[in-house]
């Protein structure tokens, strides 16, 4: 029976596959696969315009309940999230190697699941078209230039500095060149088009990129931010903005005071935790001498990426082992584990739902030593299994649900369910020791020291160096990976909130129905309740949670 929320839903996810196709890349969608995103100033003011058209149908939707209610609210949380988080990035964003145009493009641009000919075909469309892109996105960052909107200094001279290495390349060496040929072609056509792809890289790709490298040298660094003034209020109209980003990401109404606060209470929560498990492992209770040798001692860093590689590989194993305990159903779809040297430490890409493509859960080894030994597992239990694995798979594959509950990203549910997951892997056995719940902790202080970093760099006026500061002296991570998570907290203002939030939401919503079922409560029932649906705002997550209580 087609609703109204269904047909709203219909005209949205449509919209999206029109319109969106950095998110296309990243799910393997190869129905508008020859197309990029409209970067210029009217195509982004007209998206923006369409995506709050869109949430506001959804909020004025008489759906009262069931799944069309779901849908509809799903719909204006995605919509509102779609209007608000990427407002600024082509003149803030794109510039940083933590959420720019590199980190968008290398890790998923040439892993596309071709397997026709005409696939083939428009994947080099897309390749030549790719200065049109450009060009818009200079575009942009000379009107952000003018406006005084402009990325960190050293966010560009980074990017700037990745631009050379990749340019340096060969053209058959190219990241995008080593996409596989369509593989339905014959060998002969195969061998052809790679030649193919080789010359669009060489003659398109190549020359655009340095273009891009130009314009950020010329127009962005001159005018370039100091890290003294990395939040969104320094700029005009950021504070309006980042409040806008913060609902977007988090689906919820805090205003970025009050996460602050919560942000410190977690801080300090895990601080007892820390006495307590690590220090009998290191032999003090003093938490500065704690935070220092986890983080400084050689014997607790890897020195080889293939020993970081094996050890992520048996993670995903045990746990993938154990799921079937804890979860019903599971993934039809396998998790890979693959090493990359650009963009943040570790993040997953999904599988395509016809099995082409696995899941994969792809983690930074351009510097082994920022990876302390015991910090692996907590990272492939959330990009991995039981985490992004189980919550996107088990959605892409479940064709009960809408397209957009399947493959849409909403952040504090995705990002809670990750974060849940590092907690749920101590109940499910799979750390070794103690050595590696320290790594729990590890990840936990770094999703607490974000309520407090990215709401003072954006709403209270912190520098970078106060916010690497304050994660220096309340967690054990190493000074590289705090650069690197506070770059991009700068980068994409209000994501990193979305982590501990949905957390804590979900964890609240399993205290409550363990309460309340108490022996009946079963852990693969309420599992299936938080992912059955795919993605949903936690407000809808809460209000079926608690129907499942009801019926039970």
């Amino acid at each position: 029976m087609t609703t109204p929320s269904r047909v709203l839903a219909d005209e949205y996810w449509e919209f999206r596959l029109d319109t969106r196709h950095f998110s296309n890349l990243s799910r393997g969608e190869l129905s508008r696969l020859e197309s990029w995103d409209d970067l210029s100033a009217e195509g982004s003011s007209a998206a923006r315009e369409a995506c709050l058209r869109f949430a506001s149908r959804a909020g004025n939707s008489n759906a009262a309940a069931g799944a069309d209610r779901t849908l509809a609210e799903t719909v204006g949380a995605a919509a509102f999230m779609d209007a608000s988080v990427g407002v600024w990035w082509p003149q803030l964003g794109a510039a940083s190697l933590q959420a720019g145009l590199l980190t968008m493009l290398v890790p998923a641009l040439h892993l596309q699941p071709l397997v026709t000919g005409d696939h083939g075909r428009r994947y080099l469309e897309k390749l030549r078209r790719f200065p049109e892109m450009i060009d818009q996105l200079v575009g942009r960052l000379e009107e952000g230039a003018s406006l005084g909107r402009v990325p960190l200094a050293r966010h560009v001279t980074q990017t700037v500095g990745k631009l050379d290495q990749i340019l340096a390349l060969a053209p058959e060496s190219h990241p995008i060149a080593t996409q596989a040929a369509p593989i339905e072609l014959s060998a002969a056509d195969a061998s052809r088009w790679r030649g193919d792809l080789v010359d669009a890289v060489d003659n398109h790709v190549r020359p655009a990129l340095a273009a891009f490298a130009r314009a950020l040298r010329e127009v962005s660094l001159p005018a370039g931010r100091s890290s003294r003034h990395a939040g969104l209020c320094h700029l005009s109209g950021g504070d309006a903005v980042y409040g806008a980003m913060v609902r977007g990401h988090t689906t919820l109404d805090l205003d970025p005071e009050r996460i602050h606060e919560l942000g410190l209470a977690r801080v300090e929560l895990l601080e007892d935790e820390y006495r307590r498990i690590a220090g009998p492992l290191l032999g003090t209770r003093e938490l500065p001498e704690i935070y220092s040798r986890l983080r400084d001692d050689p014997a607790l860093q890897y020195s080889r990426s293939e020993d970081l590689v094996a050890d992520a590989l048996r993670c995903l194993e045990k746990a993938g082992a154990a799921m079937g305990g804890w979860f019903d159903p599971t993934p039809r779809a396998p998790c890979r584990a693959d090493p990359i040297d650009v963009g943040a430490m570790a993040y997953y890409y999904p599988p395509t739902p016809d099995g082409v493509r696995p899941g994969r859960f792809f983690f930074n080894v351009s510097d082994p030593a920022a990876w302390g030994t015991y910090q692996i597992p907590a990272v492939a239990y959330h990009e991995g299994i039981p985490g992004h694995h189980l919550q996107i798979a088990l959605a892409i594959e479940n064709d009960t649900i809408h397209d957009l509950h399947r493959n849409c990203y909403l952040p504090a549910f995705g990002e809670g369910w990750g974060l849940y997951s590092e907690r749920l892997s101590d109940e499910m056995g799979l750390y070794a020791d103690d050595w590696q719940r320290v790594g729990m902790l590890t990840a936990d202080s770094l999703r607490a020291g974000r309520l407090v970093v990215d709401t003072g760099i954006h709403a209270l006026g912190w520098s970078r160096g106060r916010a690497v500061e304050f994660l220096a002296d309340h967690s054990s991570m190493s000074l590289h990976e705090i650069e690197e998570e506070v770059d991009r907290y700068i980068a994409i203002p209000g994501q990193a909130l979305s982590y501990m939030l949905g957390r804590l939401e979900i964890e609240s919503l399993r205290a409550e129905a363990e309460t309340r079922l108490g022996g009946s409560f079963d852990i693969k029932a309420f599992h299936r309740t938080v992912l059955g649906s795919g993605s949903v705002p936690l407000g809808t997550l809460r209000r079926l949670v608690v129907e499942w209580i009801k019926q039970d």
